[in-house]
């Protein structure tokens, strides 16, 4: 599926997206309400208008219980979980390889943090996974970024004018899991690589001590 495509699936499944600046990650409009309640149709209609003219569009969290596992390190998450585990899931439900070599997944669940966690798992200091609920996004599929706009070292091109996109792997439905449940596996299976979580997934868990 084409940009525009992706945009209209998101909205025709029940999920929030908002128009983002062409060629980059920052929003078009001022957001913020969208966290609180859906677009309605006029401004449905607006922002899909903006995605054909070329801009960029995200995916809200929190709406019809979705969050995003946002992943910094593709190959990483292959040593954290195990490749076989990572293609099972991403066979499973909506996977998109992130512009610096990340990985978003897409996954709704009945029980969902009401705000973002980030970061949600470390190792060696540094974030290496976010996730994303209530009131924060992630770019959707088939938007592109010209790194000339990054403004982050991890950013292979930062300042030059090279576009990359967000690629999904597959066309797949988004699938409902048991979030505590698998935030549990990584816990455990982030033992063996030196990955901690973050004080408050351990919370949210329902566990106080890492």
């Amino acid at each position: 599926m084409e940009r525009l495509q992706w945009a209209k699936w998101f909205i025709d499944h029940g999920f929030v997206i908002i128009p983002l600046n062409k060629g980059d990650k920052r929003p078009a409009i001022e957001w913020k309400e969208f966290a609180e309640r859906k677009p309605t149709d006029e401004e449905y209609q607006k922002f899909l208008k903006m995605i054909e003219e070329g801009y960029n569009y995200a995916v809200l969290g929190g709406h019809n219980n979705l969050v995003i596992l946002d992943f910094e390190d593709k190959e990483l998450l292959k040593a954290w979980i195990g490749e076989d585990e990572l293609n099972k899931l991403c066979k499973s439900t909506l996977c998109v390889n992130t512009v610096h070599g990340g990985l978003h997944v897409y996954i709704t669940s009945d029980d969902i943090p009401p705000q973002k966690f980030n970061p949600a798992f470390t190792k060696d200091g540094k974030g290496i996974m976010d996730l994303q609920s209530f009131k924060s996004y992630v770019v959707g599929p088939e938007s592109c970024i010209n790194h000339k706009n990054c403004s982050t070292d991890k950013c292979p091109w930062e300042g030059q004018d090279h576009i990359t996109c967000y690629t999904p792997i597959n066309n797949n439905e988004i699938m409902k899991i048991d979030l505590k449940g698998l935030l549990k596996t990584l816990v455990e299976k982030g033992k063996k690589i030196g990955v901690e979580p973050s004080p408050t997934v351990m919370k949210w868990l329902g566990d106080n001590s890492n």
